[in-house]
């Protein structure tokens, strides 16, 4: 029997090439692909990455400190953070 092409593959069909995105298939593709590759990660990482994450945070606290000052500055100096004058009603 003929199949469209908009119709679905039967999923029981043996003779069809794998779905390389098929998530049953990813590891199997990785596992051929990165042969050389260890799988298991070295000891250190979480170490490196949890030392680089405090290190993005400090510096987003301090460059965040730096811009809130200058731009209070910049208000203060432009007279934006001053009160408004109450207009007098005229009688």
């Amino acid at each position: 029997m003929n199949q469209l092409p908009n119709q679905t593959p039967d999923p029981f069909d043996t003779n069809q090439p794998s779905n390389r995105f098929d998530p049953q298939n990813l590891g199997k593709e990785l596992d051929r692909q990165n042969v050389d590759r260890p799988i298991v990660y070295h000891p250190d990482t979480k170490k490196v990455l949890q030392k680089v994450f405090i290190m993005l945070i400090v510096g987003g606290v301090i460059v965040g400190g730096i811009l809130s000052i200058g731009i209070l500055k910049l208000m203060k100096n432009y007279g934006l953070t001053n009160v408004p004058p109450r207009e007098q009603k005229v009688k």
